[in-house]
């Protein structure tokens, strides 16, 4: 199942990459006014009869160089490239954003971090659309920072103060299923796919404390450690 569903992906994909090469080379004829041709036609609706500007014409310079940036087999054979292309820019924002609730200095049990990961994600969430700050004139407020990598100053507007009203939603729902329930249990099972009881995963078997007694030196002492 798995692998018919990868396979229809694939050709769907393959089939939008082709339509879109159509389409790119059918700029050719959208720019001489021609917008139905022996092997296709423009995708937009009707036009306006009125235009500001002329047509190119096919035999022109212009029409001829933008003829070699089209037809470009470089290009061509790269585009598909181009077309999936995704940018990660507001997922890598998101993520800095869990390490304000979950630093990567502090260890946190598994159901800890969960429930800050889902604390980063209200947050992001609910303040990520926030307007920009703006003086008593009316004009933005920007702050400048410094990059020590590229050594240069950069503006960057100031968005207003966060309200965190989920936070009054979320204290209720807590409260409610609190008197609503019988209260957390005092102990609580491990889940088989809990990293903790695995212990220190080290790689190297842990020698015994008789063997390190003997082969540890003190940093401050220069000598083996007291055994008693």
């Amino acid at each position: 199942m798995e692998r018919e569903g990868f396979i229809q992906t694939f050709d769907t994909l393959r089939q939008e990459i082709h339509l879109t090469e159509d389409m790119w080379i059918g700029l050719l004829h959208h720019v001489t006014g021609q917008h139905t041709w022996a092997l296709g036609s423009c995708q937009h609706g009707p036009l306006a009869e009125r235009r500001d500007k002329q047509w190119i014409a096919k035999v022109s310079v212009a029409h001829q160089t933008l003829t070699g940036i089209i037809l470009d087999a470089r290009w061509l054979k790269k585009v598909h490239k181009y077309l999936s292309f995704r940018s990660t820019a507001e997922l890598e924002s998101f993520h800095n954003h869990i390490l304000m609730y979950a630093s990567k200095r502090f260890s946190f049990s598994p159901p800890v971090y969960e429930a800050r990961t889902l604390l980063s994600g209200l947050d992001y969430n609910h303040h990520v659309h926030r307007p920009v700050k703006r003086k008593s004139d009316g004009s933005i407020e920007y702050c400048k920072l410094f990059n020590k990598k590229s050594r240069k100053w950069s503006l960057y507007p100031v968005k207003v103060v966060k309200d965190c009203r989920y936070i009054t939603d979320l204290q209720t729902a807590i409260l409610r299923q609190r008197l609503t329930s019988k209260g957390m249990p005092r102990t609580r099972t491990t889940r088989p796919d809990d990293p903790r009881q695995h212990g220190v995963l080290s790689g190297v078997p842990a020698p015994t404390t008789e063997e390190l007694l003997q082969t540890q030196v003190s940093r401050r002492l220069g000598q083996s450690l007291p055994q008693q």
